[in-house]
């Protein structure tokens, strides 16, 4: 009755008359008509200053309202499919459904399944919009409840006391919340939400925008993915995920547990604490404060400005740089405080700029610490401080270990050290340069130095300071290979003054051993003064050419006797060889040598009337790959070219002469002890001959062969570098060898026609030339000596397979003045013309 008596008093108001539903059947409503109880009408359009009033349980279906036109539906009245158009008004105080709204519809009762095309939707107090879809730029006001809204094209305003739930927000949709509440909101490619106050939770940033400002605005539990954005610059978010998105935290804003995943990233720029990062995600702190900081396996955090506090990494690829960024104009310190904990590989990159000293930083199981010169800050003697330091398994690296990397020379400076673990430096002794660990306060447990220098000799015996410490028990060790480090031509050790200080000196004596000796341990190596792999490479080297000539010479000399043999006018002829050597020289440069090669040789056979000659020229090549046992390798690539001839007296005397020159390829691939590379590339040349006599004695098939040779050889001088900065100087090297032999063979012929020729040789060669010179750096000369008495054993067979081809086949060994070989191969064949 109520409501009957308010839309008459209205229909009075506005309109010259009121008309009962009774009373009307035009399809025109043009004046105020009336619904009651149980009334219901139909397709009808409301006109320019036409108004329809439902009340109590009246009906209506499929109205048209103009512009000027007014619909009322009051309480417990039901509207259904109706259109709005532009400039008309729909009032809800009860039920409307499946509306479309050109116009205006104002809500404090229900709608649900509305369409808001360009028009405009308010709903207050109790009312409740349910299944609103926006488009074409409508607008939708709440202050009273929306359900399940779609924002195709349009704004959604959510106002104090309003609470929406469930929105889609889609491309070129817009959510304002400005003290209201919001629910289970998903943002999608395109669409965007604004907070200027009120709260959201839930929401799923699925591509989309999510702004946040307004001091009292609340945010909790967000999903940011498929690069959806969320910027915060007030209010405080709480319980966000990023997943493959990014989050910006700016100004006044505060956020907290925030979980970053692969493709997620995170910049602060304010107060943001419990951050966990995991694989493929990563935090920036360029402004603000930052704390409570879980860096997991593959995640990354980067402090480029502003402070962090607490942050703890785990897992391989967990990674924390503190450092300014050099791509930005802002050179706000970074601060990094509080405890700091790495595990498990964990990496920490400490730059110059940035401020660490109230850091207490423990290095467990294989995680790292770098310490990163800024080269437009810092390149050399810079300082790095932390509280303290624990190692426990960890490393520290105080030079950029990167190849190629600037290393300067740096400073770590530490109020305590405790634990146990490695330490990376970086020295050059020559310069008296070097990284320095400075422990002001006490140091306790056991570490090892491993020291980077280079080939360059210090030019005096002075000792470099490494560790400094203000007290305590630690023991520090060298860890590089055999407890040294090479600093140019020779060997250093870590010495302790007695004072608390650790230095590199060319002193003999290690330094003494804790007993019992403390993890790590390290064994103590014969104090006698060595030289460095990078001299024992340059000697090595230096001594592989004679044994290459040596190698070539022995497959002619082998021709010269099976040539002789043959008895043919002419042959062509080629042998492959592979031998191998282990040499031990006086300097302490051992080496392995593996060759192999290939001769390929013509010569003429010549018959006298009481002699046979042989005159031939030859062509060779060969490929020597040299371990050295100090580290790493080398080669040699040898060309080779010469000539021959043997002259063959009835009465079994002979005399032979061989004549080479060759051109030697050299390259050095040296390892320091600290693993850097010494690394080289020259070339020398060499020539040498060999004269051989002997007279063949022969009986029964029998043939004994004394015989008696002497062998020279002399390869060019030659000044090369290494990449480590050490230089060589080869003088010429000289072979001078006389040998005595004992060679026995014996002829047979098979029942197929074949010959064959099985043979032994026995023979003592004695070295004589023992002062080859190689100078180190200018200062330091060493000799090759390889002088010394050698035996060598060898046996073979020579066939002639058919009247035109022969072949033998030869295996050989030799020990002595410092050269074993274990085997010799060969494998030749000749064609006769």
């Amino acid at each position: 009755m109520k409501s009957k008596i308010v839309g008459f008093i209205s229909g009075a108001l506005y309109y010259p008359a009121a008309v009962l539903a009774s009373d009307y059947n035009s399809r025109m409503i043009d004046y105020h008509l009336i619904l009651n109880s149980d009334d219901s009408i139909s397709g009808r359009t409301v006109e320019t200053s036409g108004r329809l009033t439902l009340n109590d349980d009246a009906r209506s279906h499929n109205i048209q309202i103009h512009s000027g036109g007014v619909m009322e539906i009051n309480k417990n009245a039901l509207d259904e499919s109706s259109v709005v158009l532009a400039g008309g008004v729909q009032h809800v105080a009860g039920t409307a459904l499946n509306t479309l709204i050109f116009g205006e519809q104002k809500v404090s009762g229900t709608v649900s399944d509305t369409v808001i095309n360009g028009g405009y939707q308010a709903v207050y107090g109790s009312g409740r919009a349910t299944g609103t879809t926006l488009s074409n730029g409508g607008t939708q006001y709440v202050t009273g409840i929306a359900e399940r809204t779609i924002i195709e094209s349009g704004n959604q305003y959510i106002q104090f006391g309003g609470r929406a739930s469930n929105t889609i927000i889609n491309d070129g949709g817009v959510q304002n919340v400005d003290g209201g509440t919001v629910t289970n909101t998903t943002i999608r490619y395109g669409g965007e939400m604004y907070m200027q106050g009120g709260s959201a939770s839930n929401t799923i940033v699925d591509g989309g925008l999510m702004d946040v400002g307004g001091e009292s605005t609340t945010v909790t539990n967000t999903v940011v993915t498929n690069d959806g954005g969320l910027y915060a610059i007030q209010g405080h978010v709480t319980d966000t995920v990023i997943n493959r998105g990014e989050m910006a935290v700016y100004y006044q804003a505060s956020a907290s547990g925030i979980i970053i995943n692969d493709g997620g990233r995170l910049i602060s720029r304010a107060f943001v604490t419990d951050t966990t990062v995991n694989s493929g995600g990563v935090q920036y702190v360029n402004e603000g404060s930052s704390s409570n900081i879980t860096v997991n396996e593959g995640g990354a955090l980067y402090l480029n400005e502003g402070r962090v506090e607490n942050v703890a990494l785990s897992g391989p690829n967990a990674r924390f740089l503190i450092a300014t960024d050099k791509y930005t104009n802002h050179y706000r310190t970074p601060t990094l405080s509080g405890v700091v904990t790495a595990s498990d590989r964990g990496q920490i990159v400490l730059g110059y700029d940035a401020d660490a000293s109230g850091a207490d930083i423990t290095l467990n199981s294989g995680a790292s610490l770098q310490l990163l010169n800024n080269s437009a800050l810092c390149r050399t003697d810079c300082l790095y401080t932390l509280n303290s330091l624990t190692l426990a398994g960890g490393h520290v690296a105080l030079y950029n270990m990167s190849p190629g990397a600037v290393a300067g020379w740096n400073t770590l400076a530490l109020s305590s050290l405790s634990g146990n673990g490695d330490f990376y430096m970086h020295t050059e002794v020559a310069k008296g340069k070097g990284d320095i660990l400075n422990v002001t306060g006490n140091a306790t447990g056991a570490f090892r130095l491993f020291v980077q220098d280079s080939g360059v000799s210090p030019s005096s015996d002075d000792s470099l300071l490494l560790v400094k410490t203000g007290g305590g028990d630690a023991v520090f060790t060298l860890g590089n290979n055999g407890g040294v480090v090479e600093l140019g031509t020779w060997e250093y050790r870590l010495k302790e003054n007695g004072g608390g200080n650790w230095l590199l000196s060319p002193d003999q004596k290690p330094a003494s051993q804790p007993d019992p000796a403390p993890q790590p341990e390290l064994p103590v190596e014969n104090v006698k003064r060595r030289i460095s792999a990078s001299t024992a490479a340059v000697l090595n080297m230096a001594a592989v050419q004679p044994l290459v000539f040596d190698a070539e010479l022995d497959s002619v000399r082998e021709r010269l006797a099976s040539g002789k043999m043959d008895g043919r006018d002419g042959a062509l002829w080629m042998e492959q060889l592979n031998t191998r050597n282990n040499v031990a020289t006086s300097a302490g440069a051992d080496f392995e040598q593996r060759l192999s090669g290939l001769v390929i040789g013509m010569d003429r056979y010549s018959q006298r009337e009481k002699s046979a000659d042989i005159l031939g020229a030859f062509f060779s090549y060969s490929h020597s790959n040299v371990g050295f046992a100090r580290g790493g390798e080398g080669n040699v690539d040898s060309f080779s070219l010469g000539t021959y001839a043997g002259l063959q007296h009835d009465n079994g005397i002979y005399l032979d002469g061989i004549a080479k020159v060759n051109l030697f390829k050299n390259g050095v691939k040296g390892r320091m002890n600290s693993g850097g590379a010494a690394d080289g590339n020259y070339r020398t040349y060499g020539a040498g001959t060999h004269l051989e006599s002997g007279i063949r004695l022969s009986k029964n098939s029998w043939n004994l062969t004394p015989y008696m040779a002497l062998s020279g050889f002399v390869g060019s001088d030659r000044e090369y570098s290494l990449s480590n900065g050490m230089r060589a100087d080869v003088d010429n090297t000289r072979m001078l060898r006389a040998e005595a032999g004992l060679g026995v063979d014996y002829p047979l012929t098979l029942d197929n026609g074949v010959k064959l020729q099985p043979w032994l040789k026995v023979s003592v060669r004695q070295a004589l030339v023992d002062d080859n010179q190689i100078t180190i750096n200018d200062s330091d000369r060493f000799q090759n000596d390889l002088s010394g008495t050698r035996g060598v054993y060898q046996a073979g067979i020579r066939a002639n397979i058919t009247e035109n081809l022969t072949g033998h086949l030869s295996a050989g060994y030799g020990d002595g003045a410092g050269v074993r070989s274990p085997w010799r191969a060969a494998a030749g064949v000749s064609w006769s013309f």
